[in-house]
C-alpha cells in the first residue's frame, strides 16, 4: 500500500491531483436501409404513366413527387427515413417554363438558326445559375427526421466551377478535367449545410487525376483497337467484294462497320460509368458533416453489370421492367455507402426553410443537365 501511495505523491510527499483522460468520443457506421420493393414501386409506377398519358404531362409533377417520396421513405439511415417535401404545383409550374425552353430550342432549330443559337448562349450562360436553383430547391425540400438540408452558395459563385472551368478543359483537350470535378465537387458539397453543421470538403487533385489518366489510356487503346479493326473490316470486304457479284462482300462490310462501331460505343459507355463510379466515390469519401464522415465503396464492375442487365431487361420487356432497374439501383447504392458518425446525431437544430422555387430543378431535369452527387 505505501508504494501504491507513493506513485501518488509529489516530492513533498503529499498526493497531487491526478486528471482522468478524457473518453474517446464514440464512433458508428450507420448504413442506410432501402427498403423499396418492386412489386410495389411497379404499381405507382404504372399508375404515374398511365395519368401522364391521359393527362398529356401535366400529372408528371405529381408523378415525380410520388417517386422521390417513395425512394426517400423507403430509405432509412439510423433507424429514420428521409422525406420528400416538394410541392407539385410549384414543380408544374417551373417545369411548363422548362419544356417551353425546350420547345423554344427545338422549333429555332429548324426555322430560326440565329435564335437557336442565341437561346443556346443565353443557357449556357444561365446555366450556372440554373444548377445552384435546382441544388437549392432539391435541398430545401430534402428531410431526415424533420429537418430540411440547404445549400446557401450564390449564383454568381457557381460561374467558376460551372462555367470557367468547362471552358478551361475543352481549351486543354480534358487535360484539366479532374480539376474540373474537383472544383465542381467542392462547390456543391461545401454549399450543403444541415441544422447548425456545413458540409466540408476536402479532395485531392492527384487522387482526381488518377481514374482520368487510366480512362484516357483507356479510351486511347479503344480508340486505336477501333481504327485497327475498321482497317481490317474495310480490307476483308474488298477482298471479298472481288469474289462476290451478288453484293454479299457489301453487306458483310456493312455489318462489320456497325459491329465495330458498337463496340467503340459500348467501350465508351464502360469508360464513363469507370469515371462516374470513381468520381463518386471521391466525392463522398472526401466529404464531411461536422464531425460525422462518409464512405462511398461502389464498384465499377458491378455498376457495369448493373446498367448493362437493366437496359436489356428494359429493351426486352419493351420498359415494363424500369420499377425493377431503379429499385435494384437504389438498392445497391445503399448497401455501398455509410457514414461514420462521431458522438450524438442529435445535436442538430430544427430548421425549417424551404420556400424556394422549383424552376430551377425543372430546367435542369427538361435540359438533362445537372450535378451528380453519386447517390
Amino acid at each position: 500500500m505505501h508504494g501504491e501511495a507513493a506513485m501518488f505523491e509529489g516530492e513533498s510527499g503529499t498526493p497531487e491531483h491526478v486528471s482522468a483522460a478524457p473518453a474517446e468520443t464514440p464512433v458508428v457506421r450507420q448504413q442506410p436501409e432501402f427498403s423499396g420493393r418492386v412489386g410495389e414501386y411497379f404499381g405507382i409506377w404504372f399508375v404515374n404513366l398511365l395519368l401522364g398519358i391521359v393527362t398529356l404531362g401535366i400529372y408528371s409533377a405529381w408523378a415525380k413527387v410520388r417517386t422521390e417520396r417513395y425512394f426517400y421513405g423507403n430509405t432509412r439511415l439510423a433507424g429514420s427515413s428521409f422525406d420528400y417535401l416538394a410541392d407539385p404545383i410549384a414543380i408544374l409550374k417551373g417545369r411548363l417554363i422548362a419544356y417551353a425552353v425546350v420547345i423554344a430550342l427545338a422549333l429555332s432549330s429548324h426555322f430560326l438558326p440565329l435564335l437557336y443559337a442565341v437561346i443556346l448562349l443565353a443557357l449556357a450562360a444561365l446555366m450556372p445559375l440554373v444548377i445552384v436553383l435546382g441544388l437549392r430547391f432539391r435541398a430545401r425540400n430534402s428531410a431526415w427526421r424533420g429537418l430540411s438540408f440547404r445549400f446557401d452558395r450564390t449564383g454568381g459563385a457557381a460561374y467558376g466551377p460551372f462555367l470557367g472551368w468547362p471552358i478551361l478543359s475543352g481549351l486543354t483537350a480534358t487535360l484539366l478535367y479532374p480539376l474540373m470535378k474537383l472544383r465542381q465537387h467542392e462547390f456543391v458539397v461545401a454549399g450543403h449545410g444541415f441544422g447548425r453543421q456545413r458540409f466540408v470538403y476536402a479532395g485531392d487533385a492527384g487522387r482526381y487525376y488518377v481514374p482520368y489518366l487510366i480512362a484516357l489510356g483507356i479510351g486511347v487503346g479503344l480508340m486505336v483497337l477501333f481504327f485497327l479493326v475498321f482497317g481490317a473490316v474495310i480490307a476483308a470486304g474488298v477482298v471479298a467484294g472481288k469474289g462476290e457479284a451478288n453484293g454479299a462482300g457489301g453487306a458483310a462490310l456493312g455489318v462489320g462497320m456497325v459491329a465495330a462501331l458498337l463496340l467503340l460505343y459500348a467501350g465508351m459507355f464502360g469508360v464513363g460509368i469507370f469515371l462516374r463510379v470513381k468520381f463518386a466515390n471521391l466525392l463522398w469519401n472526401s466529404a464531411r458533416l461536422g464531425p460525422h464522415r462518409f464512405e462511398s465503396s461502389l464498384r465499377v464492375r458491378d455498376m457495369l453489370w448493373i446498367y448493362f442487365s437493366n437496359l436489356v431487361a428494359i429493351v426486352c420487356t419493351l420498359g415494363l421492367a424500369v420499377p425493377w432497374a431503379m429499385i435494384r439501383l437504389a438498392r445497391y447504392r445503399a448497401a455501398h455507402f455509410a457514414v461514420w458518425v462521431e458522438g450524438n446525431l442529435e445535436e442538430f437544430v430544427r430548421d425549417n426553410e424551404r420556400d424556394h422555387g422549383a424552376t430551377g430543378a425543372e430546367l435542369v431535369d427538361a435540359l438533362d443537365v445537372g450535378v451528380d452527387l453519386g447517390f
